[in-house]
């Protein structure tokens, strides 16, 4: 009876013990501590039998809905770890009470504090009844996304929606503004349903967003629309693609390819090669400086052969070299003053040239540097519908207009070409259009663009 008694008594500790565990389910807002001030963190946190599962919000950077894989918890001992492309990042921590962790954030190098405290218990949040999430399968890939149907009768093919560079969650979310789940209610208002998705390593889609190149996301494109095409509840047979950004290239090279693609809309697209964008880019990064032109030019073309050499996979060390020397030369070439403010010019140099060098060997970006989404534009038999933001800073009028509209005429389909004057990228009302205002802009579409979108489709 006393050894009956002292199991039981051990047993009731141990499953106090485990009962009395702090749960990291829920949602958990705080920041990591960074030079000048804190980057807010925001983790959304679930528990099943199977264990935890989780995102990662950094509302600064605009990310939304990075898989948190894996989550553990020892005690009160936590380890959170999120991926992106070649980066990786750790949280690990201790509860200091049932609301509250604090611990170090790295990634890969030195540690720097961060802390939240939990705001809600759970991370449900109310969905509307027109819509559906669905998980579809490419491959060993999984590809979260939610179908947004028309209460009415249906009047236009289902618009899928692929978004711009950068891990995206399916509402393509953006300090806040929810383009894509914005956009899916007005149209679905007008009886045109749509289809939105998680990127790679997203939400509920799997793989990493950085190891996915362009094939893989045209792939991932076309397996949607090969799911409605049989599926026995939502079947659809014609459809509309709509790309924002980089998504732009997506959609073009799909539509240029199958012919179950009825309708294209470029929302902010590229025409030139990501290699000459990101040209236009230094370049006007280096407007303003002190340095002569020469010295400029030559650390842009050393930045083109170290791309080329990358991508093609050619005398890669040398283009290193070559890079190195020039990018030296530029800092050495700085005013006194600013060459002082750096502690170890060759230090920054190597740095520098490593860092390229590891952008550049990522396959999606590598994949693109030299793609030119105009040869797709070329091909393209069906409607298109071309959307810019007078005010977008990142794919400027002046760089894509003529070149999109030369393609289009060439491949002799019906098309269209639309400013909207006071748009940024996002196509938000804008002051300068810079990427530094998104987080004060109101949060939601310029006057008139939704409703343009609504009546094309439905005209065409």
């Amino acid at each position: 009876m006393k050894l009956f008694l002292t199991t039981l008594l051990l047993t009731l500790m141990s499953t106090s013990q485990i009962f009395s565990q702090n749960s990291l389910q829920g949602i958990w807002e705080g920041g990591i501590t960074v030079p000048g001030g804190e980057l807010k963190i925001i983790f959304k946190i679930d528990k099943s039998a199977a264990g935890y599962s989780g995102t990662l919000d950094i509302p600064q950077q605009g990310a939304k809905g990075l898989n948190l894989d894996p989550i553990s918890q020892t005690g009160d001992s936590i380890s959170l770890t999120f991926s992106v492309g070649q980066i990786t990042g750790l949280f690990t921590g201790n509860f200091n009470s049932e609301t509250e962790i604090s611990g170090n954030y790295s990634q890969g190098g030195p540690t720097t504090p961060f802390s939240v405290e939990r705001t809600s218990l759970t991370t449900a949040q109310p969905k509307p009844e027109n819509e559906t999430d669905l998980i579809i399968s490419n491959g060993e890939i999984l590809i979260g996304g939610t179908l947004t149907l028309p209460t009415g009768d249906v009047k236009a093919p289902l618009l899928i929606m692929s978004s711009g560079s950068g891990v995206q969650n399916r509402d393509s979310e953006v300090f806040g503004f929810k383009i894509f789940s914005d956009m899916a209610q007005r149209l679905a208002e007008e009886g045109i349903p749509s289809f939105r998705y998680d990127d790679r390593g997203v939400g509920e889609s799997t793989g990493n967003f950085g190891e996915t190149t362009l094939q893989d996301l045209a792939s991932d494109v076309e397996t949607i629309m090969s799911y409605f095409q049989n599926d026995a509840i939502n079947k659809f047979q014609d459809f509309a693609l709509l790309g924002h950004s980089q998504g732009g290239v997506v959609a073009g090279k799909v539509a240029a390819e199958n012919a179950a693609v009825d309708q294209l809309i470029l929302m902010g697209s590229t025409a030139p090669s990501l290699s000459e964008i990101l040209r236009y880019q230094v370049e006007f990064a280096y407007a303003a400086s002190p340095v002569e032109k020469s010295l400029v030019e030559k650390e842009i073309n050393a930045r083109e052969e170290l791309m080329k050499a990358i991508a093609f996979n050619n005398d890669i060390d040398a283009a290193k070299v070559g890079y190195n020397q020039a990018y030296s030369e530029l800092l050495n070439a700085l005013p006194e003053t600013q060459k002082n403010s750096i502690p170890d010019i060759s230090a920054m140099v190597n740095n520098q040239t490593q860092q390229l060098a590891q952008i550049y060997s990522s396959p999606q970006v590598k994949s693109l540097l030299f793609y030119v989404p105009t040869d797709d534009l070329e091909k393209i038999t069906v409607p298109t519908l071309v959307l810019f933001g007078g005010k977008d800073t990142q794919v400027t009028i002046t760089q894509n207009q003529a070149r999109m509209r030369k393609a289009l005429e060439i491949s002799g389909t019906e098309f269209e070409i639309k400013i909207f004057d006071d748009a940024n990228h996002l196509f938000q009302k804008a002051n300068t259009g810079l990427a530094s205002e998104y987080p004060q802009l109101d949060k939601k579409f310029v006057d008139g663009f939704l409703e343009h979108i609504i009546k094309w489709i439905t005209a065409n």
